[in-house]
């Protein structure tokens, strides 16, 4: 997200979800519903096992200005949060000015973020929320994920 203002995030974040419910459809599975507190985002069904999904819209990832690290949200206002407690089996991180997805099992990218050298940051986020996550950096960790490129 890049606004700073809670408000406009979550509409730009459940505007994400659209698309990557939309390519979750494309590659066969089958929309059950949406989620708006922290356990998940997207709830899908595919060969009869329903997933949960844990979406991220990045839209400051621009060409002109992009840092080529993907923010993971780990705390905000003092408490656990984003990768700490969601119950998603899945992340998915969308790129909307690179057209891109990236998805990785919640496991798999908790296990990265252990074992790697990540750095962390403080005061992300709208004033006041403290908001801390990991800064992965993307190509370091781009064959960890699947990434599917949209239209």
């Amino acid at each position: 997200m890049a606004n700073y203002d809670f408000k406009q995030d979550v509409l730009v974040g459940e505007q994400g979800e659209m698309v990557i419910m939309e390519d979750l459809t494309d590659m066969g599975a089958t929309f059950v519903g949406t989620n708006k507190d922290y356990k998940y985002d997207l709830l899908m069904e595919r060969g009869g096992e329903q997933l949960k999904y844990e979406v991220k819209t990045d839209v400051y990832c621009k060409p002109s200005y992009d840092t080529g690290n993907m923010f993971i949200e780990f705390e905000c206002r003092g408490k656990s949060s984003g990768i700490y407690v969601t119950e998603a089996k899945w992340f998915v991180m969308y790129y909307k000015h690179f057209n891109e997805a990236w998805y990785i099992k919640v496991d798999n990218l908790r296990t990265l973020l252990e074992q790697g050298n990540i750095r962390t940051t403080q005061f992300s986020g709208d004033m006041g929320s403290n908001t801390k996550g990991f800064l992965l950096p993307r190509e370091n960790y781009r064959d960890d994920f699947i990434i599917r490129e949209l239209n």
